[in-house]
């Protein structure tokens, strides 16, 4: 898939930073997922047979249970929803390359005895929650088999009982593969035409001052409420 020309979808390394930081600050909720979870839960999100719409997938970045919510200011809304969809822009036009995606992944889990791929392939599973139920029958028989099969690979190493031994090397190589079966289950939706997701809409960022989304609009954290009842309500 790599050409000559730049992927403009890319995060450039102040934008990545920016939203590593905004997933882990008093802006959002805090049960939002961190960076490695939210790589996680897109690669699954993004290597669905069927596409799924922001207004489904959204609300589980910032709630634990996929709730709606309400969270910061008008502005930090707005920042925080743009750089999640830029990544998933990045997600959508790189998931399926081996040569321009791999899973990201913290070098050591951070508190709580977290460790090396925990979030990531337990954002990967809530993604997986989002696929439709009857996937199966949009592909032959064959296809489905291979892309039961793929999944089971990325799942079974993570169980309780084989992860409580693995060291951090062996976790990582876990990561490796999970990305080449990812890449398999990509490569199964090509052959058979499965439509790929397709990068969103960004808009671009609020000058300083300017109005806040309309009280009656869609709240733009995909939780489907109208603004004002939702991140515009008063608190």
């Amino acid at each position: 898939m790599n050409t000559d020309t730049p992927n403009p979808h890319l995060l450039d390394d102040e934008e990545f930073e920016a939203l590593e930081a905004i997933l882990i600050s008093d802006a959002v909720p805090e049960d939002c997922m961190d960076l490695e979870m939210l790589d996680g839960y897109l690669a699954a999100v993004i290597a669905s047979p069927q596409a799924i719409l922001p207004e489904q997938w959204l609300p589980g970045v910032w709630s634990a249970h996929g709730e709606a919510v309400s969270f910061g200011s008008g502005s930090q809304v707005q920042q925080a929803i743009r750089l999640v969809r830029r990544y998933y822009n990045e997600l959508a036009t790189t998931v399926g390359d081996p040569e321009g995606w791999e899973p990201f992944c913290y070098a050591s889990g951070e508190g709580e005895g977290l460790r090396i791929g925990e979030e990531w392939i337990e954002g990967f599973a809530q993604g997986l929650e989002l696929w439709p139920e009857d996937w199966e029958s949009l592909v032959p028989q064959e296809a489905a088999q291979s892309v039961r099969e793929a999944l089971e690979a990325i799942l079974a190493p993570w169980s309780d009982d084989a992860a409580a031994g693995a060291d951090d090397e062996t976790r990582l190589q876990w990561l490796e593969e999970a990305m080449a079966r990812v890449t398999d289950i990509v490569a199964v939706w090509r052959a058979h035409d499965v439509p790929q997701p397709a990068p969103l809409a960004i808009e671009e960022p609020a000058a300083p001052g300017s109005a806040q989304p309309g009280r009656n609009e869609a709240c733009p954290c995909g939780s489907g409420k109208k603004y004002k009842k939702c991140c515009g309500a008063p608190d």
